[in-house]
């Protein structure tokens, strides 16, 4: 091509890219019926002036609706959980992105509440459904099917063998006389009560006009219905009178009771879309401008939250906004743990023969996952190991079903908590008095809180740290942070604790702020990558990491009592280590003072909760007993403990379990989070987690009102 050829068509395109107007961004929005079609339009209209553009799509069912944002016809849609649960599956993989939010206060509540209606006259309890006639809001939605089929399940009133033997919906069927399913196709008992005609007839769409919460409503009151599933607002105020609630201790109240008469609280609606790509932003940017104008405080023509076109179309019309939600959130942490098991267990997602017999553990680090394939091969596969790069993200691992267990620290149990796991084993540490690893329902183990400075540094102590260069285990860890910084806010009431402390290392803190400035990083790697992470790639991360930290750059170490002994005397073998002794270090004392490093029973800045093995409640009997089996095995008084130690980490330090570990003690069944780490404890970190920002992964855990 010539040169000046070459010239002209670049000008050319210069001038075409200038004469024409940048593209507007596109938001293709699926309805399910003519009236949400309808609807849609209006939306689209009423949106003009904006940059971005609403263009309707209209499928047939929310199936279609998730098969068409998939392959990009279509980018959203509002749906309700048990569709949430079914989007975040293969082959959609979609994610939520803003909930609805009911509350009508100055906090959003994003919970909603699953009730059983029935008409005043009649005289059913909720253990006396069997044989009735029932109105749902569609199979698998989440106020008219999964919630009170699970409670019917649990509470033994429907007898059901598991999806093995047969679908649920043929138990449900046998179960009822006759009822409105919309969405079942080989059951048709759960469609004798439908109304819709032809094809249309118990569809799960607006089709059906039995459909959803407000059809659901209508089949109990002119459709022959005993009962019907909804939401605890579905009955219009001017008819509330003559219906009732059924509650869970088979009592009945009126309508407005429905927070002291309910079925379950449940986590809200929620706008869906691609995992993958940049529709996020630009639905999240629209939603939130199209709320601004025409939401419940909006001035324009068209409303969001209603329409004349009929009830609950692309948005609830209790709705009140819409909610944007943490960035790490998916289906599996928006329906929440309790929720999540409770839809697996009417689907063939349940444990396989070969599962029912292992642990699959997560591990933290290279030298973790050594340790555990070493213990996986002696244990028959018994136990098997994943990998993951911090405590968070095998949290993830068990919330997943991806993995079944790990051992957290205090601190990090809370988040875990919050997430919905339950702590399975603590650990014991006190070497001088094993009589509890042998007595069962024995309390498990505590350890103490210490602040370790170096003995030649006579010029410091707990009441002159400020300014001082502080090394933690890590952000949100009990020993390394929670008790130090809870004690050091509670006495200056300042929540800015990086202006506290000169320079500090808190693996897992904000990586530009002065919290992690001391950190050090992998040699060789490049620092963004791995200074202050919370794992292994950062030096000074973890218990033997601060006191490293300690060695080398800082004036303060927070850590446990053991510490300074599990690195001294030659017992660490790495050279930062190397001709340490205990008597190098001393501890300081809340009233001022200093003392010894065996003085930490006096000397300490709290007693605190062990380390434990957390789990899925679900899963927590089967953890129980096979780390039983293998502590027989492989613990400290284990008969096979010359092939394999559980509690010693020869390639490190704390691997899987801490190298103090005498025995792992059973946590009670039932122990809630709160009281294992000890109410005052709890308590406390309730105030920190007020204080500092949280994980992305505590504020998805607790993002909904019905889950904090």
């Amino acid at each position: 091509m010539a040169p000046t050829f070459r010239l002209v068509l670049v000008f050319g395109l210069i001038d075409i890219c200038l004469a024409s107007p940048q593209p507007k961004n596109s938001i293709g929005w699926c309805s399910k019926s003519e009236a949400e079609f309808n609807k849609c339009k209006d939306f689209s209209d009423a949106m003009k002036t904006l940059r971005t553009s609403l263009s309707c799509i209209k499928k047939s069912n929310t199936k279609e609706c998730l098969q068409a944002i998939v392959q990009g016809e279509a980018d959203s849609i509002c749906v309700d959980g048990g569709d949430i649960y079914e989007a975040g599956l293969a082959p959609y993989h979609l994610k939520p992105i803003l909930a609805e939010n009911y509350g009508t206060g100055k906090d959003s509540d994003t919970c909603y509440y699953a009730v059983a209606v029935v008409k005043k006259e009649s005289n059913l309890s909720l253990k006396q459904l069997q044989g009735k006639k029932s109105c749902h809001t569609g199979l698998g939605k989440t106020a008219g099917w999964n919630i009170p089929i699970g409670i019917l399940l649990k509470k033994k009133y429907l007898s059901w063998d598991g999806p093995e033997n047969e679908p649920v919906e043929r138990a449900v069927a046998k179960f009822f006389a006759a009822a409105c399913v919309p969405g079942v196709q080989k059951e048709p008992n759960l469609c004798r009560l439908c109304k819709g005609k032809g094809k249309a007839k118990c569809s799960r769409s607006g089709s059906e006009p039995y459909y959803n919460y407000n059809g659901a409503f209508r089949c109990l009151k002119e459709g022959g219905g005993d009962v019907a599933f909804v939401k605890h607002n579905t009955v219009p105020e001017d008819v509330a009178k003559q219906y009732e609630l059924l509650c869970l201790d088979n009592t009945r109240t009126s309508i407005d009771k429905f927070k002291d008469c309910h079925l379950a609280q449940v986590p809200a609606h929620a706008v869906v879309t691609r995992s993958t790509g940049n529709t996020t932003e630009v639905i999240v940017e629209f939603l939130t401008a199209a709320q601004a104008k025409f939401g419940k405080k909006g001035r324009g023509s068209f409303h969001l939250f209603s329409s004349s076109h009929g009830k609950d179309l692309l948005f609830k019309d209790s709705a009140v906004s819409l909610v944007r939600v943490p960035n790490m959130m998916d289906s599996t942490l928006y329906l929440g743990t309790e929720y999540f098991t409770a839809i697996r267990a009417f689907r063939k997602e349940t444990e396989t023969s070969t599962s029912v017999n292992r642990v699959r553990w997560c591990t933290m680090s290279r030298e973790e996952k050594v340790k555990c394939d070493t213990w996986s091969a002696l244990s028959g596969a018994t136990i098997e190991c994943t990998e993951a790069n911090s405590a968070e993200e095998c949290i993830l691992q068990i919330l997943k079903r991806e993995a079944d267990a790990v051992t957290l620290d205090g601190g990090v149990v809370f988040t875990a908590g919050k997430c919905g796991l339950v702590p399975v084993m603590g650990e014991y540490y006190d070497a001088d008095n094993k009589t509890p690893c042998r007595n069962k329902g024995t309390k498990t183990g505590t350890y103490y809180a210490v602040a370790i400075v170096k003995k030649s540094n006579k010029d410091i102590s707990w009441n002159s740290l400020r300014g001082k260069k502080a090394c933690h285990t890590g952000f949100g860890r009990t020993a390394g942070w929670n008790v130090p910084i809870g004690l050091i806010q509670n006495r200056t009431q300042n929540c800015k604790v990086g202006e506290f402390f000169g320079d500090s290392c808190a693996p897992g803190a904000d990586r530009g702020s002065s919290l992690c400035a001391l950190c050090k990083g992998t040699p060789g790697i490049k620092q963004q990558d791995t200074k202050c992470q919370p794992s292994d790639k950062e030096p000074y991360n973890g218990y033997s990491g601060a006191l490293r930290c300690l060695v080398e750059k800082g004036d303060i170490a927070f850590a446990k009592h053991t510490t300074v002994f599990e690195n001294t005397q030659g017992r660490n073998p790495s050279a930062w280590a190397k001709g340490l002794k205990s008597s190098d270090f001393e501890l300081l004392c809340r009233d001022g003072t200093r003392a010894a490093v065996s003085n930490y029973k006096r000397c300490n800045l709290a007693e605190v909760p062990a380390h434990a093995v957390v789990s899925l409640p679900e899963k927590r009997d089967l953890i129980a007993r096979i780390l039983n089996a293998q502590q027989a095995l492989y613990g400290r008084s284990g008969t096979k403990q010359s092939e394999f130690k559980m509690f010693v980490s020869e390639n490190g330090k704390d691997l899987l379990f801490k190298d103090s570990t005498q025995c792992l003690i059973e946590v009670p069944s039932g122990t809630s989070t709160k009281d294992f780490l000890g109410r005052e404890y709890y308590e406390a970190l309730v105030g920190l987690n007020k204080c500092f920002p949280t994980s992305e992964l505590l504020s998805a855990c607790t993002f909904h009102s019905c889950s904090k």
